[in-house]
């Protein structure tokens, strides 16, 4: 009997591995580094070459296996298992990434956005359980959305719905890595945070990319260590930083008059901080009926939310 699912999630900095249950436990996971699996072909046999290591120290048969799901961090054609592109990761463009899967795993092998992935473990096991309209939004090294409308998981005509990211804000913003100006990722993913802490006075050495886009923990970035202090330089960041946010969620909640909306990813840990911007700007901005409809709230499941709802996707075929 198939009891397994095989959970990928291809994110800016890692690559995350892991076994899960029907009931959405996850039993075990590797972690790879993104940058030396960021080709299609390093990607399928680094993440190949986890699997059977997990398989093996779990003694878990490949017949126990029900199926793979990778989360992709782009527009997919989830029906042909195909990738069009990934903004933040070069060279990746209408891969046949379910194909290669399959061939490399030796079971079935879906692919999905990864930020629907997201939406649908924390709606059946997280942050949304309970309600059947609902956006997760999560922030990292970009800004990723995922759409549960009347119960279901929303992709849209082309696979690109809940491109929340790329809804822009301000035509004459900053450039995005999608080549637009003014999206919302541009102003609030790693780049624009880091903008937003050098105009508040943080030096370029004291803040890189990389800890804000693993800011699960907060405590190490000097941001993080300044608003926990009350620095006022910090929280001016994390002020501003829930201010666009909280446009670009007012957007969604006018759009789709969503009942939840979770924010996750590596960002989202510091909810404290930015919280209570997002929050009334949202109030401010969204038509009265639908923000009084709202709640928002942090996600629950944290770097598992991705892996989880490829258990969700496989489980629900």
């Amino acid at each position: 009997m198939s009891e397994w699912v095989i959970g990928v999630d291809f994110g800016g900095t890692n690559i995350k591995v892991g076994l899960v249950t029907r009931t959405g436990r996850v039993l075990v996971t590797e972690v790879l580094p993104a940058r030396a699996h960021a080709t299609p072909a390093r990607f399928v046999d680094g993440v190949g070459g986890a699997v059977d290591r997990l398989l093996r120290a779990r003694a878990i048969r490949r017949a126990a296996v029900r199926g793979a799901v990778v989360g992709a961090p782009g527009p997919v054609d989830h029906a042909r298992g195909v990738v069009h592109s990934m903004v933040n990761v070069p060279g990746w463009r209408e891969v046949p990434l379910g194909r290669l899967m399959r061939r490399r795993l030796g079971c079935h092998s879906l692919v999905e956005n990864d930020v629907n992935l997201a939406a649908l473990g924390e709606w059946r096991f997280g942050a949304g359980r309970g309600v059947d309209q609902l956006a997760c939004l999560t922030l990292g090294t970009g800004v990723g959305g995922g759409l549960i409308v009347n119960g279901a998981l929303a992709r849209g005509v082309s696979g690109a719905a809940g491109e929340v990211g790329h809804m822009v804000i301000n035509p004459d913003g900053p450039r995005c890595g999608c080549g637009a100006r003014g999206c919302l990722e541009a102003f609030i993913g790693t780049a624009g945070i880091l903008r937003m802490a050098r105009r508040a006075g943080f030096s370029q050495r004291a803040l890189t990319p990389e800890q804000l886009s693993e800011a699960a923990r907060p405590h190490t970035n000097q941001v993080g260590v300044g608003a926990r202090r009350d620095n006022r330089a910090s929280r001016q960041v994390w002020q501003e930083f829930g201010r666009w946010l909280g446009i670009g969620v007012a957007n969604v909640v006018n759009v789709l008059n969503p009942e939840r909306v979770v924010i996750g990813g590596g960002v989202a840990n510091a909810w404290p901080f930015f919280a209570p911007a997002l929050r009334r700007t949202v109030r401010r901005l969204a038509l009265p009926p639908a923000a009084r409809a709202v709640t928002i709230v942090q996600a629950q499941l944290g770097n598992h939310a991705g892996i989880v709802g490829a258990a969700v996707l496989v489980w629900d075929k």
